[in-house]
């Protein structure tokens, strides 16, 4: 006996016929959709390389720019500090 089936029997007298198939329906459709494929799981674990690699690229970029900007505040104040001890 299938596990779908013994599954249905267990549900027909607590559902009632309708609600248990439909029950059931719902169930097989939503395991087969979710099944994935070792195509998929390898198509998967190409895009999040790729994603990855762009957050690395983001990151270095976003930081030189910090950095750029931290020169270039403590440049200010260098300069600064020199004129006013002149």
């Amino acid at each position: 006996m299938s596990t779908t089936l013994e599954l249905y029997e267990k549900l027909k007298p607590k559902l009632g016929d309708e609600e248990a198939r439909s029950l059931l329906e719902f169930i097989e459709t939503t395991v087969t959709q979710k099944a994935a494929t070792k195509e998929d799981l390898a198509l998967l674990e190409q895009r999040l390389k790729l994603e990855i690699a762009e957050l690395k690229s983001d990151l270095i970029k976003w930081m030189f720019g910090f950095w750029i900007g931290n020169i270039a505040v403590l440049t200010g104040i260098m300069f600064t500090l020199l004129r006013t001890m002149k």
